[in-house]
């Protein structure tokens, strides 16, 4: 499953990831992630482990990877790089792998276009606003796009209390921009 969740500055990326990742992990699945999570036992994700070709690859099989900021690691200005040919052979053979992989962008056009297409669910992430168009503080609204089945998308539309998932990750962490080696 390779699911994509975008929105703005504070709009709620990150907890709508950490949910992703804390349903799997309690389903049992091995959690990576580029971004300390708490309270849970979970793999950090070294992103030049994960792009190294075939053979060096890091074993990801049976998975769950949970890529916070992916516009550092796989930008659109970088499409012709090594690194992004990589991470594209990667996800077009994670069912065959067995790994989810869910990613946040504050823009989706900023990423690789081969990420995007191959991408099952895209979840965007608003603030939520109530009568006199005021941000309700710890709510946002989530949009879940769900195109596994091209012939009948389906949309569901809800708001989220966020504040239960504020301890288990910093929200001020800095995502490192991915160099090549």
């Amino acid at each position: 499953m390779l699911i994509g969740i975008e929105g703005g500055l504070g709009t709620g990326k990150t907890i709508m990831l950490l949910r992703y990742l804390l349903k799997d992990y309690n389903n049992k699945h091995d959690v990576y992630a580029n971004f300390g999570i708490k309270h849970i036992k979970y793999n950090n994700l070294n992103l030049q482990e994960l792009l190294k070709y075939e053979k060096e690859q890091l074993n990801l099989f049976n998975a769950t990877i949970g890529i916070d900021e992916i516009t550092v690691m796989v930008d659109c200005r970088t499409s012709m790089s090594r690194r992004n040919r990589i991470f594209s052979y990667f996800i077009l053979q994670s069912r065959k792998r067995n790994v989810n992989v869910y990613y946040t962008s504050q823009d989706l056009s900023m990423l690789d276009k081969r990420l995007v297409a191959h991408t099952h669910i895209v979840v965007i992430c608003e603030m939520s606003y109530n009568r006199l168009n005021e941000v309700i503080p710890n709510y946002r609204y989530y949009t879940i796009v769900d195109m596994r089945n091209r012939n009948k998308t389906s949309i569901h539309r809800f708001h989220l209390n966020i504040s239960k998932y504020y301890s288990f990750y910093d929200t001020d962490e800095i995502i490192q921009p991915f160099m090549d080696s």
